[in-house]
Parts: C-alpha cells; structure tokens; sequence
C-alpha cells in the first residue's frame, strides 16, 4: 500500500512523466498510465486521497491495486548468487521461488525473462545528470567534530550532517548530538530553511533513522515518511553497496570534511551551539568558492537555475512525531508505547497496528486509519483506557465502584440512594456491590419508579436490604395504602362492646 501511495503522491503533486514515476517508484509504466488516467477521470485532488485510510484508498483504486500487487518479485540478486553453486539451475530456482504460493507467482518465462533483465544491470554503470530541484542527497560524515564538556573537561563528539543538491551542489552542514531518529529529522528541518524551498527526491543513505529495511523494495522509517510528506518530497534510499547512487553528497561530504572541518581542527569550541555557529559562518564561503573546472559557483549556479525550480516551503516545519509499527494489540486490547499502556477497540485483538507519539499525544492506527487517540502518559506501567474501547461486559464491571453506583442511584431517587448508600456501609464497603448490582437488576426489570416506591417502603421499615426490596415487589405491598395517624376508637354503643365497667365488676361467688 505504501507503493501505492508513492505513486499517487507523484501523479498528483509532480510533473514527473510516467516514465520516471515508474522508476522511482519501481512499477511498470503501464500501471502508472492507468492510475493518472483514472485520476484525471474521477479528478482526484492529493490533499484529499493523503488522509484515507488503507481501506478507503483500495476502494479508489482497487482494480489498479489489485493488478500491481498480482505477482510476487522474487530477489533475483539471491537467484544470481545462488546460480553460481554447482547444480543449481533457473529452474530448480523457479520452483523454489513457486512454493510458498503459486497463486500469485511469476510464470517460469516471466521468471527468466526478469532474470536477464537484473544481468543486463548488474555490470551497468549510469552517468547522473540532475535536472534543477531535483534531488537532494543527505548522509552524515564519518569524521565527527566535538567539543568540551566544561564540567567533565571530556571531548563530547556529534554527528555532522550534509546535505548536497544535485544540480548546484549546493551545499549545507550542520551538526546534531546523534543519529537518532529526533536528530536526523531535526537536520532535515535545518537544511529546508537554508534552501529556502523543496526538492523533488530526498536521496538519504540506508541508516537506521531513514530506513527500517534495506534492500530491492526497502521500508522507509515510518517518520522519516511523514516528514517527506509534510515538505512534498519523495524519498528515495540509494541501492546498498551502490556508491554512484549517491556519489553527490559523497563527494560533498569529503569537501566538507576537508575545507569546512579543516579550518575548525584547531579552534576549541564548549558547545553544540557554537560548532553549528562556526560551520555556519564558513559555508557562504564556501558555496561561493568558483568551481575549477565549470564557470560559475555553487551558489550562482543555485540562484540561475535550481532556486526557482525548487517545490516552496510550507507554512510550519516538521513536527517531530516518532512511530511504532508492527505493535501487536493483546487480549486486553491494549498496547505498551513508551512504558505506558494505552486502549485500542477490543476488535483489534491480535491484529497489528502503528502508534504515532508527538507532543502530549499518542495517536494509534490500524491500515492507515486513526483508531485511539490519548493524551500522552509519563507514568511507567500505567494504565489508560478509554470506555468506549471496552466490551460491554467490561465497561459494566468497571462501573461497579462505590462512587459510580451511588452516581447512579442519585439519579433513580433518594430512596434507592440510601438502600444503596446502607450496603456500603460496612467494614469493607467493596462487599456492598454484589448487592448494588442486584438493584440494578430490579431497576432493568421492574423499572426506576417501581424500585424507588419500594425502596420507599424499605426506608420506613427500617429494612434497607436488598431481600426486602425484592420481596416488596414481589408481594406489590409497597403499593398499599398505609396508615398514618391515630388508630380511631371503637363505638361504644355497640352491644358486643362491654366496656371498662364489666372488667371492674367483682365475680359471683
């Protein structure tokens, strides 16, 4: 899906040919053919294909994806290896290639056909011309600058980053504490300023914070994605082992080395802050230097024929925002980012999702769609979850403390308040929620109003169980008229009636 992306950002947002896109984005040029002529049909805009989901992106160009994920390429670097042990044959490679699933395996001529293709390459080297904006090589120096710690008087060594324009060559230096990926983006941040615009390729090399796997079709860190996104610019590794592929910054990168850390060999600096001060001070400079062998300079050659070509910034930099992927949910649907553990909807059980953390907030998403959203936690080996992630059984349990189920009996009526109230009031209060939960019960059966005139009756007596409620409703006693005042005298005029007198008389002998 992440092809399928790239691809569309392309149609969409360059004015790249199909031939191009199809390279860089290494699919056929038919397939890229057919998404711009579907695009151009349904009048597509990428500002509102970029924020669908896996789901809603397939549904747009389904037919197309289907056609371009149809068959499974095969490494035919591992097959040349492999050709070269005695025995082995294209077709015993085949068949092996087959096994795990022929349904979407390459036919046997395909197969070969490929094969000759990669054998055609292998050997081939390709003289780089650059067109104006567009790539932009990064890569960090293996010479590292440092200064002192002024309260352990120890050297403190950082990381020097490059970054190469193609067609210029203009060049811009700065340097972080690491290459962590926080770093590397921050670099990134710098270098767009300084060119005051976007190229269309970002052409990094195959370290950790660009790339989590390198190889034919390599997996980009996912946040070294967002920020290429963010700016507009494609990125694209260079191949492993293929230095011509980034033979500009290269080469960048050793006149740095020479002429910027160079004449900082001797200066002693106590600070990141001034390092960065001093490169910045060499590089007009040093971008202004002629070239030997071409008219001009880096610099002019920037301002005559890339400034204008270069994409404009956007409104804000990058904000950092690191990702997790490949985040398993448990049967507790949650998930550990950070030492903290967040909720996902408990259907997502065993599935696998990203997480997204930036300032104050952890974003988790599952194909491409927001699913959880919390506010970011410190607190290691916590919990955060959100209800509405929960089953039903679960968010009923979870309501059974005191405070909740006396919240709850206020807004039935004062009467199951206080029969509610008398079951937490004992030795250990928590005893009193089975019992809380059985006036729930009544109040789903019976209704609110009946339980509150019964609890009513309850009150009065003096019996604030949940037997007594029960066995007035069962019996509708709470539903009788009750008497309230004096008891009225007995008529004494009645002949039954004999009166206090006869009770006073004295029995005949």
């Amino acid at each position: 899906m992440q092809k399928i992306r790239h691809v569309i950002q392309l149609i969409l947002t360059t004015s790249l040919n199909d031939t191009l896109i199809a390279k860089t984005a290494k699919v056929s040029r038919n397939t890229v053919r057919r998404y711009r002529k579907l695009a151009r049909e349904r009048a597509y805009r990428w500002e509102d294909l970029m924020v669908l989901s896996d789901a809603g992106l397939d549904g747009k160009f389904n037919s197309a994806l289907r056609r371009l994920t149809r068959k499974r390429m095969p490494d035919f670097s591992v097959v040349h290896a492999e050709l070269q042990q005695k025995g082995v044959t294209l077709a015993v490679l085949w068949e092996e290639y087959c096994t795990p699933g022929p349904e979407d395996a390459l036919s046997y001529s395909q197969f070969t056909e490929h094969y000759r293709q990669h054998i055609r390459r292998i050997d081939r080297v390709m003289r780089q011309t650059h067109q104006p904006g567009g790539k932009c090589f990064v890569d960090f120096s293996g010479l590292r600058p440092s200064y002192r710690d002024q309260a352990t008087g120890r050297n403190v060594p950082v990381e020097l980053f490059v970054a190469v324009l193609g067609y210029s060559n203009l060049t811009y230096a700065t340097c972080v504490a690491t290459q962590s990926i926080p770093d590397w983006i921050e670099a990134h941040n710098r270098m767009y300023a300084f060119f005051g615009g976007v190229p269309l390729f970002l052409v990094p090399d195959n370290l950790k914070a660009a790339v989590d796997r390198p190889g034919i079709d390599p997996t980009l860190n996912r946040t070294y994605q967002e920020l290429g996104e963010h700016y507009g610019a494609s990125i694209v590794p260079a191949r492993s082992y293929r230095p011509q592929d980034k033979a500009a910054v290269e080469v960048g990168v050793q006149i740095v080395q020479r002429w910027i850390l160079a004449r900082l060999r001797k200066m002693t600096f106590f600070s990141l802050a001034e390092i960065n001060q001093a490169i910045a001070e060499l590089l007009p400079t040093f971008n202004d230097r002629a070239f030997k062998r071409l008219p001009g300079s880096r610099r002019s050659r920037f301002e005559e024929g890339e400034r204008g070509q270069l994409q404009p910034l956007p409104a804000n930099p990058y904000v950092l925002a690191e990702w997790t992927g490949q985040l398993r949910v448990d049967n507790g649907y949650h998930l550990q980012i950070g030492g903290h553990w967040y909720s996902v909807p408990h259907r997502l059980v065993g599935q696998r999702v990203a997480a997204r953390q930036s300032a104050g907030v952890v974003e988790i998403f599952h194909q491409h769609a927001r699913v959880a959203s919390h506010a970011l936690s410190t607190v290691p080996g916590g919990l955060t979850t959100d209800p509405a992630h929960q089953p039903e059984s679960h968010r009923t349990y979870a309501e059974r403390s005191p405070e909740k189920i006396l919240a709850w009996a206020t807004t039935v009526g004062p009467s199951v308040l206080a029969v509610a109230q008398h079951q937490f009031d004992r030795t250990v209060p928590a005893l009193g929620l089975p019992a809380c939960d059985g006036l729930r019960k009544l109040v789903r059966v019976h209704g609110a109003q009946e339980v509150e005139a019964a609890a009513r009756r309850a009150v009065e007596i003096q019996s604030l169980t949940l037997k007594t409620v029960k066995s007035l409703l069962h019996t509708g006693r709470h539903r009788r008229a009750r008497h309230t005042g004096a008891v009225s005298a007995l008529p004494s005029d009645h002949p039954n009636v004999r009166g206090s007198a006869y009770y006073r008389q004295t029995p005949e002998a």
